[in-house]
């Protein structure tokens, strides 16, 4: 009865519910050069800077689309594989960077664009990236640990004996 009042404990401290991970919206943030800045770089950087920059946050990963003279480009990450997300300053000029290269919206002076993207990145990031993967493993321990809780109750209610391998493993 001293056991099937502890496993009962047991039983009832896993009833709690599981938080879910929060749901993001999806998000495009437009994160383009000016037109003025992009007109007199240009000739300089013989068309190389896009002069169009979109940044899609979806649920699980990120797209950055470039479109420039040559065409257009899309690169998708998961979260977890976006590397440090930063703000970083060059005299009065501000940009955002991570694995997918510097990214400086307007002339460089849009400090609450890039704070707005690195915070956005960095909450997802978070959210779905390798400390998440942790933590979801761990909610599954513990999923698993709440299921062995109740085969022990049922066990217990029907008068089923443990087999041999469990009570030797320490059960």
């Amino acid at each position: 009865e001293l056991r099937q009042k502890h496993v009962k404990q047991q039983y009832s401290k896993k009833m709690a519910p599981r938080s879910k991970p929060p749901e993001f919206k999806d998000r495009e943030i437009d994160a383009s050069i000016d037109l003025c800045c992009w007109v007199v770089l240009c000739p300089l950087t013989v068309g190389a800077i896009p002069y169009k920059t979109t940044i899609k946050l979806d649920a699980e990963e990120v797209t950055k689309i470039d479109v420039g003279l040559c065409g257009k480009s899309e690169s998708k990450r998961p979260y977890g594989e976006l590397g440090s997300v930063q703000q970083s300053t060059c005299c009065c000029c501000v940009s955002m960077t991570s694995s997918f290269g510097e990214i400086s919206p307007g002339c460089g002076c849009q400090h609450s664009k890039v704070e707005e993207l690195v915070e956005e990145l960095k909450t997802r990031q978070r959210t779905r990236g390798d400390t998440a993967q942790i933590q979801r493993t761990e909610q599954t321990l513990e999923r698993l640990d709440y299921m062995e809780t109740k085969l022990d109750l049922i066990m217990e209610h029907l008068n089923i004996r443990q087999p041999v391998e469990a009570q030797t493993m320490g059960r």
